[in-house]
């Protein structure tokens, strides 16, 4: 108060007053850096206040209350302990970000940090890059083995994949980690300095799934619709250990971009099986299925898991059905002569996508089925994959039965074309 009394009286004393105060202003701010550091807010112009202990509330209180009494803008910088009042969250605060309780060993993303670790040994080039998601997509493990290979830049993502294309251009091999539902943060810089340049940036897109117990924040089912419109990617959605470390394998030296996409689970042992069989890495194609089928099912990278429990009910009640599983999602020109004759002579073929239906895989590779051959235009094509919402119920049902893609779901969809 006394310091905003004596600038409004010196602001009304003719000629000296403004002078006076830049005098005085500039003489305490010669005084405050001789006892404290440079703040980087102030000389940013900003008036700051902390930092404060985001925890206790008196403190962050007055500092709320202090602020308001300010005629200028104000920065409030707090620090906040994770977890804070929960022992075993503030132990161990990354196993309490997520309402998970079913928490493995073994995940898609354990197993893209061992596979590339054992790259980067062979090569010194291998650079893994990510966004403050280090434990998460299981980078840091990368960290530890190579720590000037390795680089968490924050809640940037954005600059992580400009970073990459940076690397790439300089002749390194960038794998930038970053969970779907924040990749969708650097969509421009994925378009303007990796596509558009052709820099072979890899991106690992963990979370690329429906997240049960985070909430439609994150929903990793927007990555498919947004990548498959970009020229010069190649994209890939493996459904195994083995189809995600072979397809690692055989992209490390690809010139162009690259984004492999995989959820935040186990492999499902069937699909596993399934998913490496009839050589399917050179077509990006596998079937489950001998001769025809009435019923087929083509799933896109990890969906089949729930087709495959699918089938099983089907059979139960004497209706046999086909899988076609689909893993390399762009390219997909090699996969349409396959698909058709797989799906030759059927009744009813319906696409299961985890993803976003208007923009995704399913409905793409539908119309370039269609455009292919006319005799499958007398085949009944369905898509089963979310609709136009953000996947968020008002209330505790299963989330996966919600929009469609259980297995009950897709058994009712095939038998309602029975009738």
């Amino acid at each position: 108060k006394w310091k905003q009394g004596t600038n409004t009286v010196l602001r009304k004393i003719p000629l000296l007053g403004k002078p006076t105060i830049l005098l005085l202003s500039a003489v305490k701010n010669k005084f405050k850096k001789m006892i404290y550091s440079t703040n980087y807010f102030e000389d940013l112009g900003f008036y700051y206040i902390g930092p404060v202990d985001g925890n206790n509330y008196s403190s962050l209180s007055r500092a709320i209350k202090e602020a308001k009494k300010l005629n200028k803008c104000c920065i409030i910088h707090t620090y906040t302990k994770k977890g804070k009042g929960y022992q075993p969250a503030e132990k161990s605060p990354d196993d309490f970000h997520s309402l998970r309780t079913n928490k493995k060993s073994s995940t898609f993303h354990s197993e893209v940090a061992k596979k590339l670790i054992e790259m980067a040994e062979d090569d010194n080039r291998i650079i893994s890059v990510t966004a403050a998601m280090g434990i998460g997509t299981g980078m840091s493990q990368f960290g530890e083995r190579f720590p000037d290979r390795y680089f968490d830049v924050g809640i940037a993502e954005a600059h992580a994949i400009t970073f990459s294309a940076g690397l790439a251009a300089a002749g390194y091999k960038p794998y930038a980690a970053i969970y779907s539902t924040f990749l969708q943060r650097a969509y421009d810089n994925i378009i303007h300095d990796v596509a558009l340049q052709e820099l072979p940036v890899r991106m690992l897109i963990d979370r690329a799934s429906l997240a049960v117990a985070d909430g439609a924040t994150h929903h990793g089912v927007f990555d498919i619709a947004f990548l498959m419109h970009i020229p010069s990617i190649e994209l890939y959605s493996p459904a195994s250990y083995a189809s995600l470390k072979k397809f690692m394998e055989v992209t490390k030296d690809t010139p162009l971009p690259v984004a492999i996409r995989y959820p935040d689970s186990e492999e499902i042992p069937l699909a596993a099986e399934f998913s490496y069989k009839d050589n399917c890495i050179a077509s990006g194609v596998s079937r489950d299925f001998l001769g025809s089928a009435d019923y087929v099912f083509i799933a896109v990278g990890c969906a089949v898991g729930y087709c495959i429990e699918a089938k099983r009910r089907l059979s139960e009640i004497g209706i046999d059905a086909g899988i076609v599983l689909i893993e390399r999602l762009k390219p997909y020109s090699d996969a349409v002569p396959f698909v058709l004759d797989c799906i030759k002579g059927a009744k009813k073929v319906l696409f299961v996508e985890e993803g976003i239906k208007n923009g995704g895989f399913s409905m793409i590779f539908k119309d370039a089925l269609e455009n292919a051959s006319m005799e499958i235009r007398n085949i009944e094509i369905d898509v089963c994959a979310l609709d136009d919402n953000f996947a968020s119920p008002d209330s505790m049902v299963d989330l996966y039965d919600y929009v469609g893609l259980s297995p009950d779901k897709l058994v009712a969809r095939i038998k309602e074309q029975k009738k």
